[in-house]
């Protein structure tokens, strides 16, 4: 094997290291990511065939069985654990539309298999064809693309920033009777373990509690978070106040503000901390706030984990409705030219 080929790994790598180094809340540095994967495994693979041994051999078809067991079964798998992840979560979380939405995509696999299996596509006409492979090819760029988001924000979760911070910002998530929920007070005790870190070396950074008042709260998600870090020993200077905002976007604007006005116009450095499945897209608006800031995420515990990364991918895609409008539309009306093209011949 020529070594460029065999090189062909190592140049991904660094294109990653330097994009993610740029923009780790971005979509892009995973998929270079994924093509270091791919191309690792395809370089090892041709490697071990050219070696031309019983060992090689078997380490190729040890790296080949589960690429076929995932092609073949892998959807089957996901409908089982989507249904099981329901169950329990249906079981510890109230019963809403939010709580339901792996059931919904269960639903959606269940109804693809069922297609797929039952409806032979050829029987219809040639237009009709191309514009079923047309709607495939958006549900197999959206299976692809949710894996890219999925790696992006393990990829987010890997930040590790400097025990040097000024602020902190702690993104609330709404009250339980007016008291912090088990999933906000996640966030203000990884927040506390990150000030207890840097104090031991370095100045206190100042914890910047961030969210408003909901409108079935008695009080603002800032008032209840500077309360509970004031009871595991957090002192009252050491906290800054933010209750006005109601969406994330608003958490780091005012947030901005705040430490602006509080540095005095001197620089500063600053980290944010919300819940690990929600790091990626609060780093998107950290960004659009003029924030280059990391992040630190709470651990989620782990029944919750997939659905709450459904309805933050959810809530990416609408964040970007406009590009992916625009994307559906294009490849329908392709769809459409290539069926009227198509009646012509």
């Amino acid at each position: 094997m020529s070594l460029w080929f065999a090189g062909i790994p190592l140049f991904f790598l660094v294109i990653f290291l330097v994009l993610y180094k740029i923009n780790r809340v971005s979509l892009v540095p995973s998929f270079v990511f994924t093509l270091f994967i791919f191309s690792s495994a395809l370089v090892l693979v041709i490697c071990l065939y050219n070696n031309s041994s019983i060992v090689a051999g078997w380490l190729i078809i040890l790296l080949i069985i589960p690429f076929v067991i995932v092609m073949v079964f892998g959807i089957y798998v996901m409908i089982v654990f989507l249904l099981l992840n329901t169950r329990i979560i249906l079981r510890k979380e109230k019963r809403t539309l939010a709580h339901s939405l792996t059931f919904i995509l269960a639903l959606c696999l269940i109804a693809y298999v069922l297609v797929s299996i039952f409806v032979d596509i050829s029987v219809f006409p040639i237009p009709v064809q191309i514009l079923i492979i047309s709607a495939y090819g958006i549900v197999f760029y959206y299976f692809f693309h949710i894996t890219q988001y999925m790696i992006a924000t393990l990829l987010c979760n890997l930040s590790r920033p400097r025990k040097n911070q000024d602020y902190i910002i702690v993104h609330g998530c709404g009250l339980i009777d007016g008291n912090v929920s088990r999933l906000l007070a996640g966030r203000v005790d990884r927040a506390i373990k990150f000030y207890d870190e840097q104090k031991k070396i370095n100045d206190p950074p100042k914890l910047i509690f961030s969210g408003g008042q909901g409108k079935d709260e008695p009080r603002s998600e800032a008032e209840a978070m500077m309360e509970y870090a004031i009871s595991k020993g957090v002192p009252e200077s050491d906290i800054l106040l933010e209750d006005k905002s109601t969406t994330t976007m608003q958490n780091m604007l005012f947030s901005k503000q705040i430490m602006d006005k509080d540095s005095k116009g001197k620089p500063y450095r600053c980290i944010y901390i919300t819940s690990d499945y929600h790091l990626l897209r609060t780093g998107i608006y950290a960004r659009k706030a003029k924030l280059k800031i990391s992040g630190v995420g709470s651990k989620t515990a782990v029944y919750y984990l997939p659905n709450a990364l459904l309805r933050e991918y959810i809530a990416y895609i609408v964040m970007y409705w406009k590009r992916n409008i625009a994307l559906v539309l294009f490849v329908f009306l392709c769809g459409i030219g290539l069926a009227l093209f198509s009646l012509k011949i």
